[in-house]
């Protein structure tokens, strides 16, 4: 039977094993002694020879120290120098996760230097989504520099486990800090033990802090660019703001250099600038876009809230960006506002300038400044009556000629004040009926003779009375019960609604000096009552209990209105004679979680057509499928489909297909399919994509072919070929 000898030792700090974690204590200027740390020694056999201070331990050798814990079949060790030699199955572990196995060790308790031989190992990281994973590595030696910080030779780095791991980067030399980065020369990035890439030097970074940097370039070709090739630096500036600068190379336009400057100095302040420029040897341009945006929270709710939005001439959106929303949007706006806030009230300051980007136009709208008071609807005193008013003063600058070549500024100064008041009359439980009076008063700089379209007037005023009533109810609802019990119940709602807005013909004259700009200027004479009916079906489920939810799975609105002054006016121009709008239908459904059904449409009852119709479909048969389609159509200028299909056919793999078709052309306009790879259970993951798109500058249409790849390897990094931020055209419900 094995004598197991179990000797307890207390130690100096100093001839500690820190070399293998066990941390040395820094001498502390208190006076008053501390104590000791203890170090529990266990072997089969322990000794110490005669006269010498080695001790020797052979067999099942066991030394703990906190959290550390060794494991050797034998250990020499002098208690003199510090230096010590464990052999034999080798075992280091830590609370923290780290493991180091090997067959031979050195170590120097007092520089808590150590070298080990022939070592397999892993220590504990986190990867790009902050999932803890293991980083495993091999090697023939490490070297111990601190508790963090190791150096191999001949050695691998990986995520993946096994003997053959799905990918590892084997390099001569390694240098790495836990939780940090790792630095390799004649690195090879080998796949299932296959050498696929060769790095003469490298930076492989071991967590998502922020280092300053070269990132690795983005590479990627495309029928309208060529080849390009994007090195890119990452400059952390301080604690609160960083930097990306690049310089990308297009092989068929040119040299693109761009800065991104991100800044968040506290938690209440960010914003972010970017700048590109490029001249273009492909169509003899000068292509440039500038975007700074900032975000300001102050006390007293009170917010600030910038943009700056500058672009070339030629359209550099349209050109280069892959957003769709970029490459369509029809103008520049760039603006500064000052949001103040009270209990009922708010105070909003506005410079807005936007700027036309579409082809042969040359459009200018400016608001230097526009100041609005908003007090909303409160009671006077104790009376059942309430106030509400808006007040606005606005500097418009705006191009009366469209014409690129031709500039007809026109500048006008309007200050509006619009006080209101109303008293709700409770007629039933179920019928309230809330008239409104209104008064208004707008003060204009100059206006524009009648009949002429550049002939200016003198300051004028326009003044008007509105009035409205509205009639809600009677409210009438019915609640059915699913299951024959009170668990699943459904409420079926209905809500009529009636509103008649009356505005007199006051101050006719004046009006028609009015440049309609906004909302504000476009008010005339009106004589409407409108009429809706809205349906709801509310579902409650879970009984009575606590935990009880009531959500909306459907609304379904009608609505029209019925114009008595296009009724009794004569039919002009202006005047078609048709009364009654459009009718409006509007439906919003979640019957069920697997099934979304929304659709607005308006229908002319004259001509007996639909004007507009948009729905929204989406479908999920099964619990990793879905479908959602979606058709956006005006009569005689737009029709759009959009089809978009997910499948997640495999744990971890992703496929969505989109395309987007242009009725009226009769082409499709963009289709999208993406393949991904994301399983948390494995080390890696990639995504693939193919983009095939029509884009249309100038009055000109090109197709336009990307394919884009990024490879992620977990606890690594994610890189690859093209833009991976690109935004599709996918839709999921």
């Amino acid at each position: 039977m094995t004598l197991l000898l179990r000797i307890v030792f207390l130690f100096w700090i100093a001839f500690l094993p820190a070399s293998f974690g066990f941390a040395q204590t820094i001498p502390s200027a208190d006076p008053l002694p501390r104590e000791k740390p203890a170090v529990s020694i266990s072997a089969d056999h322990l000794v110490q020879e005669g006269g010498t201070d080695i001790i020797k331990a052979k067999g099942n050798v066991i030394i703990r120290f906190k959290d550390r814990v060794l494991h050797a079949d034998q250990v020499r060790v002098n208690q003199k120098t510090g230096i010590g030699e464990a052999k034999g199955h080798v075992l280091l572990t830590t609370n923290d996760g780290t493991l180091i196995k090997a067959k031979r060790s050195l170590f120097n308790m007092k520089s808590k230097y150590g070298k080990a031989f022939d070592v397999i190992g892993k220590f504990k990281g986190t990867d790009e989504k902050k999932r803890p994973l293991n980083y495993y590595f091999k090697g023939k030696e490490i070297k111990r520099l601190s508790p963090v910080h190791y150096k191999l030779k001949d050695s691998y780095l990986t995520t993946c486990s096994g003997k053959v791991p799905d990918w590892s980067f084997e390099a001569k030399n390694l240098d790495v800090i836990k939780e940090d980065r790792a630095l390799f020369t004649r690195g090879v990035f080998k796949v299932k033990n296959v050498p696929i890439l060769y790095f003469p030097i490298g930076y492989l970074p071991l967590n998502k802090a922020r280092k300053s940097g070269f990132l690795i370039p983005k590479i990627g070709t495309s029928n309208t660019d060529g080849f390009t090739f994007e090195p890119i630096y990452y400059w952390v500036i301080n604690d609160y703001s960083d930097a990306t600068i690049a310089i990308k190379y297009l092989e068929k336009r040119g040299v693109q250099p761009d800065i991104e400057y991100r800044y968040t100095p506290s938690k209440n302040t960010k914003g972010e600038f970017n700048a590109k420029i490029l001249d273009d040897r492909s169509t003899g341009g000068l292509f440039y876009k500038v975007d700074w945006r900032h975000d300001q929270v102050f006390k007293h709710n009170t917010r600030f809230k910038a943009k700056l939005d500058l672009e070339s001439e030629n359209n550099f959106n349209k050109t280069f960006e892959d957003d769709t929303n970029l490459r369509t949007r029809q103008n520049t706006d760039s603006f500064a506002s000052l949001n103040k806030s009270w209990s009922n009230s708010t105070l909003d300051i506005l410079v807005r300038y936007r700027d036309s980007t579409q082809d042969g136009r040359d459009d200018t709208f400016a608001q230097l400044p526009q100041i609005t008071y908003q007090h909303q609807r409160q009671p006077i005193g104790k009376s059942s009556f309430l106030f509400n008013q808006e007040t606005s003063y606005t500097s418009f600058l705006l191009d009366l000629n469209t014409d690129p070549v031709v500039d007809d500024q026109f500048q006008v100064h309007r200050f509006d004040f619009h006080p209101q008041i109303s008293r709700p009359i409770p007629i039933a439980p179920w019928l309230a009926f809330t008239p409104t009076l209104g008064w208004r008063e707008t003060i204009y700089s100059k206006g524009l003779s009648p009949g002429t379209s550049n002939k200016r007037t003198s300051s004028f005023t326009r003044e008007l009375i509105d009035i409205n009533g509205a009639l809600e109810g009677p409210k009438i609802n019915k609640i059915y019960f699913l299951d024959g019990t009170s668990n699943t119940k459904i409420n079926h709602v209905i809500e009529p609604r009636v509103s008649y807005d009356f505005i007199p013909n006051i101050d006719e004259n004046d009006r028609a000096k009015i440049r309609i700009i906004d909302g504000i200027d476009s008010i005339k004479q009106t004589s409407i009552i409108t009429y809706s009916l809205t349906q709801r079906l509310l579902k409650k489920s879970g009984g009575q209990n606590e935990n009880a939810q009531t959500r909306e799975i459907l609304r379904f609105d009608v609505s029209q209105s019925f114009d008595f002054n296009k009724d009794t006016q004569p039919i002009t121009s202006i005047n078609d004679g048709r009364a009654f709008s459009d009718v409006r239908f509007d439906l919003d459904s979640r019957l069920y979680d697997g099934l979304l059904i929304n659709l607005d449409t308006t229908y002319n009852i004259y001509d007996g057509q639909l004007q507009t119709l948009n729905f929204e479909v989406g479908v999920k048969p099964l619990k990793d499928v879905s479908l959602f389609a979606e058709r956006r159509f005006i009569r005689e200028q737009s029709t759009f489909f959009l089809g978009s299909i997910y499948w997640a056919f495999k744990k971890g793999w992703q496929l969505q297909a989109s395309t987007r078709y242009d009725e009226l052309t009769e082409t499709f306009r963009e289709i999208d399919l993406s393949l991904l790879y994301d399983n948390p259970c494995k080390c890696w993951g990639f995504s693939a994509d193919w983009i095939n798109r029509d884009i249309i500058t100038g009055g000109t249409r090109r197709k336009e072919s990307k394919f884009l790849f990024t490879l992620t390897l977990r606890g690594i990094g994610t890189e690859g070929v093209g833009d991976s931020t690109l935004k599709h055209i996918h839709r999921r419900f």
